[in-house]
């Protein structure tokens, strides 16, 4: 038999304990209208139909819980070892680029970035002195360039010290950027004062010297000579020192300075005597000067022999006259600080003629190791050699004769 709600009078499901329509309870003792079974459709009389009894009023049934569905446990799985290998080779990778690029730099502390502008580092310029008149030049070279103008001795000129353009001399870039000067001819500390100037004289050293950086004791040495070496001579120092000029360039300075300017006053171009008193030779450039002279004196001798005399008496006569005659000859040299001027050829000697005094002279040759007595004469010569005030023609050539011959 069907069953219908009793609140709304929906029919029921069999065995519902709510009505599918309103949602109210069905009461297990809930009266509940049974319809029979109709078979014959023909409407019946009023008094035919049963009479229904409405239901009393039903409390409203209280509002149905609210249950959360239960959700289920996802199925466990077994490892991705796809996913895992995908892994491990990212993080190799990453290890990789850290060794190679990152971790060299993360080692040092770089500067902040700065969007400042740096200041250009100052370039430092200097003052320098001129130890020797020097060229300024257009060019940082002396090869193929101009000379524009001169830096004299104890004058200075500021720049910056660059390579020249060989690639190793240095040189001086003057700060008017007017020229560039050699660095050997410049020096921070300013040369001494020159109590004597002697002219860029030629002298030849008389014994074995140093050259000193600045004229003092404890100054470095530059270099060394040897005797017979030719110096250019600057000038003479207060403190006793000669300042000379080095071929390579610049200046240096040699001790005992009173005694070389001494020596060096004497004039002409210094020349080298090895005078013997034994056989009267003087060596070099002196020997050369007098075989001119014997060459002349031979030549005059000859001519008288072969001329044409009226008697031999006459001739005898003229080749006597021959012997007291004397070729000389004029010259401008130095020796050992003496000034010589002139050699004479006579007929059995020769002579020397110098522009200094007797003592001087004298002095100069003893200095030299020759022994010599009070009258001017070398000992221990079996031919004569002497050192003698100029007398006759002789005079006319100098003040004192070394004369030497038989």
């Amino acid at each position: 038999m069907t069953k219908f709600c009793i609140s709304c009078g929906a029919a029921l499901n069999e065995g519902a304990r709510f009505c599918g329509s309103c949602g109210a309870p069905v009461p297990d003792s809930a009266p509940v209208a049974e319809v029979a079974e109709v078979v014959d459709t023909a409407p019946l009389p009023a008094s035919a139909l049963p009479s229904i009894t409405e239901p009393e009023p039903v409390a409203a049934a209280p509002e149905p819980e609210y249950f959360e569905p239960a959700v289920e446990a996802p199925e466990a799985k077994g490892p991705n070892w796809m996913l895992i290998g995908g892994g491990g080779a990212i993080l190799l990778l990453l290890l990789l680029y850290y060794v190679i690029f990152l971790r060299d730099d993360m080692g040092r502390i770089e500067p902040p970035v700065t969007t400042e502008k740096v200041a250009p580092k100052e370039v430092v310029e200097t003052a320098y002195f001129a130890v020797a008149d020097a060229n300024i030049r257009d060019k940082a070279t002396t090869v193929g360039t101009t000379i524009t103008g001169k830096l004299l001795r104890g004058a200075s000129a500021t720049g910056s010290i660059i390579t020249g353009e060989d690639g190793t001399t240095p040189w001086l870039e003057l700060s008017d950027g007017k020229g560039f000067i050699a660095m050997s001819n410049l020096s921070e500390t300013e040369p001494p004062k020159i109590t004597k100037p002697l002219g860029d004289k030629i002298w030849v050293a008389d014994k074995a010297m140093s050259i000193l950086a600045q004229p003092d004791a404890n100054a470095p040495v530059l270099d060394s000579v040897a005797v017979g070496a030719q110096l250019t001579l600057f000038g003479l120092t207060a403190n006793d020192y000669i300042e000379i000029k080095l071929k390579k360039g610049g200046v240096g300075y040699i001790a005992d300075g009173a005694r070389i300017a001494e020596l060096a006053a004497a004039k002409g171009k210094p020349i080298a005597m090895t005078f013997n008193p034994a056989s009267c030779s003087f060596g070099g450039e002196l020997e050369a000067e007098f075989g001119k002279l014997a060459a002349k004196s031979r030549a005059a001798y000859k001519a008288i022999d072969q001329a044409d005399f009226v008697s031999d008496e006459a001739r005898d006569k003229a080749l006597i006259g021959f012997e007291g005659k004397s070729y000389f000859q004029k010259l401008e040299r130095s020796f050992n600080g003496l000034s010589i001027t002139g050699v004479a050829q006579h007929y059995e000697s020769q002579s020397i003629y110098f522009a200094d005094a007797p003592d001087k002279v004298l002095a100069a040759f003893r200095a030299k190791g020759y022994k010599i007595g009070r009258d001017g004469q070398f000992a221990d010569t079996e031919t004569y050699a002497g050192i003698v005030a100029t007398a006759s023609d002789g005079r006319a050539y100098g003040k004192t004769e070394l004369n030497c011959g038989v």
